[in-house]
């Protein structure tokens, strides 16, 4: 079967020398081809323009970074949501502003600063210290023609970077802010409320025919049809190609061969220890003290008490609480007295005084595991696997790309995949929900990937975290539309209710706000609800993780004063809360002193962005600033 795929495949070869041509233009841009790159510019400040190219690669190296970090996770349509494209040129606008400024300031990158720079940065050294190939072959990666332009990019960014030192760095921290700061992140709080829940008012409240007609109306778009849409999709499984994969003895032998020294036991030994610390360069008086305690716990081995026993009682190792437990280990993996130590041991013998860089030592040999090395026999069947599995996956890698290539040649994934005889599947208008039905939309990074996509998009071949290989054609999308009421009647009846029910549980908790004279346990009682309290918990939660603790409450909360209320009931998980400050806990002085310099840094960072932002919209303002939707269209 495998053969026949890749043989349907070669008739391709010629069309791709061909396509080839054509590729350049799709990568570039057929206008910029034959405009001779008279396009129009991405953007333009004070009348200069932001070119399609300076862009461009600006946007590849975003693109390219968060490829580097999301790995499989990344797509197009992430890319989009996070309006990397439209962040990119903003980023290009600010910069050529800074740029124009930090030049009427007279500020400047000398050659030195540049060569420096260049020279400490981790990513171009190796082994050797600077490494001129390794530069010149990533600074091509990062998109730059030379090192020399990559030199002068740096340049401008040296000169940036020290107009937005110069700014951040200048703010001032004053000694209220710092301990304001401290004050909201260390005091401590405790809390109390009683929250209603909204369940106990659904009986005690009515809503009629008019009113769930009008909660419709209000709330049309929560009662729509749900997303449909029609998938082709194909699947290639290395599970089921490893069906056809044949693997020769001959083949297996030789992995042995080559994989032996996975397949050897070394020698391994248990054993337990007692430890008296002292430091190799303790004082003579230090030393003789510890080896005394060693002596002393050899002698009531000696006297047959159990190793175990001595070892919980006067040890000064991690191990004591286990008998001094070492577990199993191969020689060598301790340090050299010990390690000579145990592997000259007979089991069950306790050893002399062994002395290491860490103290003392008595050591029991608990038991020996001898060396193994497996036969051929023993782990033929499991190579064998891994061989199908390797040449299973390396098949469907192949056939993805034989996929592609037919894609590119093909109207359909239909015609494509019947060029490779490969099946496709019809998913029929589904939900998502319904799709779970469907064996490949059941997979969650399908469904999303076939939910986001719209017909008529490029077919897209996704590779799943179990290896397999999937393409995604959406040919029909039935868009939500809101059902009518007589449809939705007895949910839109149920959602009133419950709505109602939870304004009345505010109602009810603003009224045990206001509530004078009476205990926390008493309005709990006299309210039938429930009461809550706190342990000392600071304002980002740390010190009690209850769930109706929510930040919302605790915002509130760290602003009300002690024995107060909450000015609002506080919607929570359980319902609504009033909420009473029981007890205010001042950190100690002595965690400021502790605290003070990284709050400082943290508040100087804070006021700083904030500065530089607004300096940054100022700026803006003076300058004439045009963008060009139509042509950042263009780039995908």
């Amino acid at each position: 079967m495998l053969e026949s795929m890749r043989s349907h495949a070669q008739g391709w070869i010629a069309k791709i020398i061909l396509g080839g041509i054509a590729l350049s233009f799709v990568l570039w841009g057929v206008g910029d081809y034959f405009l001779g790159g008279k396009t129009e510019p991405i953007a333009t400040v004070n009348g200069k323009a932001i070119s399609g190219t300076e862009f461009y690669q600006a946007y590849e190296r975003q693109l390219n970074a968060y490829r580097s970090m999301l790995g499989k996770q990344y797509s197009s349509a992430l890319m989009d949501s996070l309006g990397v494209k439209e962040t990119t040129l903003q980023t290009l606008i600010n910069r050529r502003i800074m740029l124009d400024t930090a030049q009427q300031l007279h500020l400047a990158a000398p050659a030195s600063v540049v060569l420096a720079t260049v020279h400490s940065d981790p990513s171009f050294q190796s082994a050797r210290g600077f490494d001129v190939q390794r530069y010149h072959a990533l600074t091509r990666n990062m998109g730059f023609s030379s090192a020399q332009d990559y030199e002068n990019d740096l340049r401008l960014n040296i000169m940036v970077d020290a107009l937005h030192k110069a700014l951040v760095d200048s703010v001032y921290v004053s000694e209220t802010e710092i301990r304001d700061r401290f004050n909201h992140d260390y005091q401590q709080r405790v809390l109390a409320a009683v929250v209603v829940d909204p369940a106990t008012q659904l009986n005690k409240v009515k809503v009629s025919d008019e009113q769930a007609k009008a909660w419709y109306e209000a709330h049309k778009q929560n009662y729509k049809s749900p997303l449909r849409i029609n998938v082709n999709t194909v699947e290639i499984d290395p599970r089921k190609l490893a069906e056809d994969v044949q693997v020769d003895e001959s083949e297996v032998r030789k992995a042995f061969e080559k994989r032996k020294a996975e397949f050897s036991r070394p020698e391994e030994r248990k054993a337990q220890h007692i430890l008296i610390k002292v430091a190799e360069n303790a004082p003579e008086a230090v030393r003789a003290a510890a080896r005394k305690k060693i002596e002393a716990a050899q002698a009531r081995i000696k006297a047959g008490e159990d190793f175990s026993a001595v070892a919980k009682a006067v040890s000064e190792d991690g191990t004591a609480s286990s008998g001094g437990e070492l577990g199993w280990f191969k020689q060598g993996s301790m340090v050299t007295a010990f390690d000579q130590a145990v592997f000259a041991m007979d089991k069950g013998q306790v050893s002399d005084i062994v002395e290491t860089p860490f103290g003392y030592h008595l050591i029991r040999l608990e038991d020996i595991r001898p060396a193994h090395e497996a036969s051929y026999d023993d782990v033929k069947d499991g190579i064998r696997q891994d061989l199908v599995k390797a040449r299973a996956a390396e098949e469907a890698y192949k056939l993805s790309e034989d996929l592609d290539e037919a894609l590119g040649m093909e109207d359909s994934l239909k015609a494509a995949a019947t060029s490779l005889d490969l099946k496709t599947i019809n998913s029929g208008l589904v939900s998502r929900d319904e799709a779970l039905a469907v064996p490949v939309l059941s997979d969650p990074e399908i469904a999303a990937k076939a939910f986001s996509t719209l017909p008529g998009q490029a077919v897209e071949i996704v590779e799943t975290s179990d290896g397999r290989y999937v393409a995604v054609e959406v040919t029909e999308r039935v868009e939500p539309e809101v059902l009518p009421y007589a449809k939705v009647a007895r949910r839109v009846l149920t959602d009133a209710r419950l709505d109602a029910a939870a304004k009345q549980a505010g109602v009810i908790a603003d009224e045990i706000r206001h509530s004078t004279g009476k205990s926390l346990d008493e309005l709990a009682q006299q309210y039938g609800q429930a009461k809550y309290i706190s342990k000392p918990v600071r304002s980002n939660g740390q010190g009690d993780n209850a769930s109706w603790l929510t930040q919302a409450l605790l915002k509130q909360a760290f602003s009300t004063k002690a024995g107060a209320w909450v000015d609002q009931a506080v919607h929570v998980p359980q319902g609504y809360a009033a909420v009473r400050v029981q007890q205010v806990i001042a950190a100690s002085e002595s965690e400021y002193n502790k605290q003070k310099e990284q709050i400082a840094a943290e508040v100087r960072k804070a006021k700083g962005a904030a500065r530089f932002a607004r300096w940054m919209a100022s700026v803006r303002d003076r300058y004439e600033i045009t963008t060009n939707p139509k042509e950042l269209d263009r780039y995908k």
